[in-house]
């Protein structure tokens, strides 16, 4: 199995460090002021307080401070049970089931591989958190739910799946709004390509692992450059950017928040906004006046500025210009560098950060306020197409058979914000039971949670330590008393069959599908889950859950239940559902 990341970031003075994530400032006034709560959440009905239509649309307050490089590890077993893990050290895991089943996705029908997580610790909070592993996650890259995948021929995505059945071409578009209001549209399949638009390649997408990266068409010894308005802040070598974007060290992902560059080309963008802004300000005094306590440097080491200051200094910056080649460039606009922390709080940080090393991750920032095609329909030969500006996503790019504008949802703090999670509906089974996810161009596969799902919290984590060996280790609430309740039930449900160690548990079952099984079935028949996952969500109306017993395509018929036998404790939840502030 190949293993990846979400690494975080350093975050001292000497490594630039990324700031606090958040969702936007609302643009309309809002009547309502409430909050759901659950004070029993023990199961799925009690959870499931429902809220009026007009506050589903719901957004997410990102409350990650920490930047990272997107990558993940996936483990598939032949009975069709896998394990999912975020980050390095790893932060968050799932264990789930794979099905298959009727998808229907903007008007284009066909069947697909999902996974249904059944146990993980991913994190809780409120409705604005990312949704990576909470609510679903449908990812837009060519290939397969397993990492053992030799090539083109054992693809299993989505939209490879739909187009192999020929309902597609393996194409999409995605139109970022970059209003108050976020959100934007997505379209499949490949539409004409106007004459005046950008055509990026990118690397060769018909391996063992994907991303969207793209190539510079400089020679190897010209250099790719970094123009901040006309001030250069950098330069990679053409051969060195097109060998990290081979390597997928460097690539482009909706996923990750914002954008990330190298640390040395970040530094002197830094400097340039800096110098840029002093100059701007030292011809409009009431701007000097909201700045005088404050510095753009302040702002790249993490500090917050007010929306007044915001507004009246983003007429005095730049676009951020990527010369790729000869007339082609990607540009990032001014207006993701900001983004509102939380809702209607006007305090503001920056989405542009840095790797701390040579690569440059093109997140969410590029795609903000843009038009992208995505065209994979020639994996040997991908494109990246800028079309054009958003314009409020009118126009229609959709390119198959009864394909309709998929409408997304994510206000600009969500999208640029540590969150990085942009979402759309929609149906799986018969009749179509309709989910939201995560709209995810870094991953392939598409997941969503099954109704009996429990999370267990950050008590202990679940993870491959070798071939047939898996680990339960220490989580970064091992010492709650909760915790400890959960890993003496564990230990017990699993004493004899594994090796107790003094805060960590290694089984070694001959092989780890078999390994798994028992952890998931030790799990759910002795420990108290913390909460039913994604309860916050489902206070909130939100569509998460999938009921496989209820749509009659599903596959398999006899799919396995691992439904826990004890409830969560009795305890308060409360949650801030869409709409919910009042913003001036």
């Amino acid at each position: 199995s190949s293993s990846s990341s979400h690494a975080p970031l350093p975050t001292s003075r000497e490594s630039v460090m990324g700031v606090l994530g958040g969702a936007t400032h609302l643009s309309i006034l809002l009547s309502l002021l409430a909050s759901c709560s659950c004070e029993d959440c023990a199961s799925d009905v009690t959870s499931h307080v429902q809220v009026e239509q007009g506050r589903k649309d719901v957004r997410r307050m990102a409350q990650s401070s920490k930047r990272s490089k997107r990558m993940t590890r996936t483990v598939v077993q032949p009975n069709k049970l896998y394990w999912q893990g975020y980050g390095n050290p790893m932060w968050s895991y799932f264990l789930g089931l794979i099905g298959r089943d009727r998808v229907n996705f903007g008007g284009v029908v066909g069947n697909a591989n999902v996974g249904l997580n059944m146990m993980g610790n991913a994190p809780m909070g409120n409705t604005f958190d990312s949704v990576t592993s909470d609510s679903g996650i449908l990812g837009l890259l060519p290939g397969c739910f397993s990492d053992s995948c030799n090539g083109p021929e054992d693809y299993d995505d989505l939209l490879t799946t739909l187009a192999r059945e020929g309902k597609m071409k393996r194409a999409f578009t995605m139109c970022f709004n970059n209003g108050p209001d976020g959100g934007g549209n997505l379209y499949l399949g490949k539409p004409e390509v106007p004459k005046d638009a950008t055509i990026i390649s990118m690397a060769p997408m018909n391996g063992q692992q994907n991303f969207y990266c793209p190539m510079s068409s400089f020679d190897s010894q010209e250099n790719v450059e970094f123009l901040f308005g006309d001030v250069k802040v950098g330069s990679q070598n053409a051969g060195e950017w097109n060998e990290m974007m081979m390597n997928h060290q460097s690539f482009s992902d909706t996923g990750t928040p914002g954008l990330m560059l190298p640390v040395e080309i970040y530094s002197n963008l830094a400097a340039a906004l800096q110098k840029t802004l002093q100059d701007g300000l030292a011809n409009d005094r009431e701007c000097a006046i909201l700045w005088e306590s404050m510095s753009m440097q302040d702002i790249v080491y993490g500090a917050l500025v007010n929306e007044a200051a915001v507004n009246c200094a983003k007429p005095l910056l730049h676009d951020l210009q990527v010369k790729l080649g000869p007339g082609v460039s990607l540009t990032v606009s001014k207006e993701s560098l900001f983004y509102e922390t939380a809702p209607c709080s006007k305090q503001y940080g920056i989405s542009w950060t840095t790797t701390n090393d040579r690569t440059t991750i093109f997140g969410s920032a590029l795609n903000f306020g843009q038009t992208l095609l995505y065209d994979t329909s020639d994996l040997a030969n991908p494109k990246m197409v800028v079309l054009g500006p958003a314009a409020g996503c009118t126009q229609d790019y959709s390119a198959a058979p009864n394909a309709k504008p998929i409408p997304m949802s994510g206000l600009p703090g969500q999208v640029l914000g540590g969150a990085g999670t942009i979402t759309a509906n929609l149906h799986l089974g018969s009749p179509g039971q309709q989910i939201t996810v995560q709209l995810d161009s870094g991953s392939q596969k598409l997941m969503g949670i099954h109704q009996t799902c429990r999370n267990l919290g950050n008590c202990f984590m679940v993870q491959p330590a070798g071939q047939t060996t898996v680990a339960l280790v220490p989580g970064t609430d091992i010492d709650q008393p909760q915790c400890q309740q959960q890993k003496e039930d564990i230990s017990a449900a699993l004493q004899g069959k594994c090796q107790m160690g003094s805060r960590s548990v290694f089984c070694d079952c001959g092989s780890r599908e078999d390994c798994f099984s028992m952890i998931l079935e030790a799990a759910s028949k002795s420990v108290v889950p913390n909460q039913v996952c994604a309860v916050t969500r489902k206070m909130c109306g939100d569509p998460v859950d999938f009921h496989p017993e209820a749509s009659s395509t599903f596959e398999p018929a006899n799919f396995p239940s691992f439904a826990f036998a004890k409830p969560p404790g009795k305890q308060q939840v409360t949650v801030q559902c869409d709409r919910t502030h009042l913003c001036d």
